[in-house]
């Protein structure tokens, strides 16, 4: 992937010197490219990754208040290797009614969101990031209540339409909205470290969340590679020829 075609109409100089930490923004999906995202994540791949429960350790659930340890706003989650009190049945049904599911390190389930990544390490000033996949089934959903991230926020739009809330912390300590967008399929949106957001679903939804950190030195990013397994068979078939 080319970091410019991501960005695009705005060239990564013009992000750095202008948008990076210091701004919001949201690029809309050209016309006719409102699927532009599909390959990063699926339906289908959310639906196999939660059918292997036995081996899926990293499935969390936003604001659980039935047999999970977790208060309804109070932004935490409940995750399936840490915590106990919910099955396989018990998560289904709860965000079949209304909680989001977050699946991180979602980058070593796709390539393709793998190669973002990296691409987002080679040419931005960044730590080595990872990938949240926020799944929800329903208009209002439950999500997280307004918070701030220690994070350099992309959010890919795979699916669906979110309504993004932006707020400012007065000298009080209490938080005043200030920007309100609505997102759909294909729509991009950075959010710098610090700025305090929550989101709505608008209908069922899948959105990639692919977050940095600052770099604090120039040492190389150590992620772990990712390789093409299955072509190793195109590879014998081409030697006994």
């Amino acid at each position: 992937m080319i970091l410019s075609e991501l960005l695009h109409p705005i060239s990564p100089k013009r992000f750095r010197e202008e948008i990076f930490g210091k701004k919001i923004h949201w690029w809309k999906a050209p016309s006719g490219g409102s699927h532009r995202y599909s390959d990063l994540y699926s339906w289908k791949k959310f639906d196999a990754h939660l059918n292997d429960w036995r081996n899926s350790n990293h499935i969390q659930l936003a604001d659980v208040d039935e047999k999970g340890k977790v208060q309804v706003g109070s932004g935490e989650k409940w995750d399936k290797g840490r915590d106990e009190g919910l099955s396989k049945g018990d998560v289904y049904n709860l965000w079949r009614h209304g909680h989001s599911i977050v699946i991180p390190f979602c980058e070593y389930q796709s390539q393709t969101l793998w190669s973002l990544c990296n691409t987002f390490e080679k040419q931005m000033p960044f730590k080595q990031g990872t990938s949240n996949m926020y799944c929800s089934s329903k208009a209002n959903a439950h999500t997280f209540s307004p918070h701030r991230d220690s994070t350099e926020n992309f959010l890919f739009h795979i699916d669906g339409q979110v309504r993004w809330r932006f707020y400012e912390e007065t000298s009080k300590g209490k938080l005043v909205e200030f920007k309100t967008l609505t997102l759909g399929t294909g729509d991009l949106l950075y959010i710098p470290i610090g700025v305090y957001h929550d989101t709505q679903p608008m209908g069922p939804r899948l959105t990639a969340s692919v977050h940095f950190g600052h770099k604090k030195d120039d040492k190389p990013s150590n992620r772990e590679k990712m390789y093409d397994w299955y072509r190793w068979f195109e590879y014998q078939r081409e030697i006994k020829i």
